[in-house]
């Protein structure tokens, strides 16, 4: 008994393993452009908080954050 339990242990690991094999992984790239909406300079936290939300919900994109002092979007490409 406990040879066929073991056998059958040993079976589904190597089904589990050969199944993740099988599984590709894709990561979606992403690309950014400036926003169209945020005006003026991009400083500080509050204005990292204010580009994010306005590529979001004022563009409908993935996000936004401050480089330099441009507010630039992020989105699926």
């Amino acid at each position: 008994m406990e040879k066929k339990s073991l056998a059958g242990l040993f079976f589904f690991l190597i089904i589990l393993l050969a199944a993740q094999e099988m599984m590709v992984q894709t990561e979606a790239k992403t690309c950014e452009k400036p926003s169209k909406f945020f005006s003026g300079g991009c400083v500080g936290s509050s204005g990292n908080q204010q580009c994010g939300y306005l590529c979001r919900r004022g563009e409908g994109l993935l996000g936004g954050s401050c480089k330099g002092l441009k507010c630039v979007c992020t989105y699926s490409c």
